[in-house]
């Protein structure tokens, strides 16, 4: 009845991520040329100053929603002795992965409730960037994180954020076509779904949410205009 139960959730999180990123192929590339413009010098200097510290000398990393694992290879490039997991249950996504590297690994779960099978306190530090937004709920997520985390483990979150409409329009590339007569209703109704999703939770929101699953949360700042946010959070 649980592997039932389990599918089940899997198949409505993978259609809900294909309906969210429309065409599942043309997404993952789209997050393979994006990359550099999340993974940028302000994150890595965040990075340094907050991760960096608490790693073991050869660490273990794990990676929510790592997509086509662009992120793995960075990691196994400045700790080619360490190991870099990343959790993804879109199909497309996982297609898109291309040659990891030996210690690099991906870890199919879903994040509604993954079961990671991973030892207990055996990560050093966890990433999610633009993920939790996704999600319709990040409990099981953050407190699997968490049990993976050893103690003084970081976890390192980026993503978009409650904000008023008029602030999301303006970081949002084609924000105002919303006022272009010429906009099809079809693309008016999908901006507003995104708005909607990207809107899902506020950055105390995602604050509380630590708090409550046995983080300390040691950095929050609001970024790009308020659209999105970064928080460090430690395990207690």
């Amino acid at each position: 009845m649980k592997e039932q139960t389990l599918s089940h959730t899997l198949k409505n999180t993978q259609e809900m991520l294909a309906k969210h990123h429309r065409d599942g192929e043309a997404f993952a590339q789209m997050m393979k040329d994006t990359y550099a413009s999340r993974f940028n010098d302000e994150f890595w200097d965040v990075w340094a100053k907050y991760i960096e510290p608490v790693l073991s000398e050869n660490p273990t990393v794990l990676d929510l929603g790592t997509g086509p694992g662009m992120f793995l290879k960075v990691l196994m490039e400045r700790y080619p002795n360490g190991r870099a997991l990343g959790v993804e249950c879109a199909e497309y996504m996982i297609d898109a992965v291309e040659d990891l590297p030996k210690n690099a690994q991906i870890l199919t779960a879903d994040l509604h409730d993954p079961h990671l099978g991973l030892e207990n306190n055996s990560v050093d530090a966890a990433v999610a960037s633009v993920v939790l937004h996704e999600m319709n709920q990040p409990v099981r997520a953050l407190q699997e994180v968490h049990r993976c985390l050893k103690p003084g483990g970081r976890f390192y979150i980026m993503d978009w954020v409650r904000t008023p409409l008029s602030q999301y329009l303006d970081a949002a590339t084609d924000g105002m076509a919303v006022f272009d007569p010429t906009t099809s209703v079809e693309k008016l109704d999908d901006m507003f779904i995104h708005f909607i999703e990207h809107n899902r939770f506020s950055v105390d929101d995602l604050e509380f949410l630590l708090k409550k699953t046995g983080y300390k949360v040691i950095e929050k700042s609001l970024l790009k205009n308020g659209s999105h946010a970064r928080l460090i959070a430690e395990k207690r």
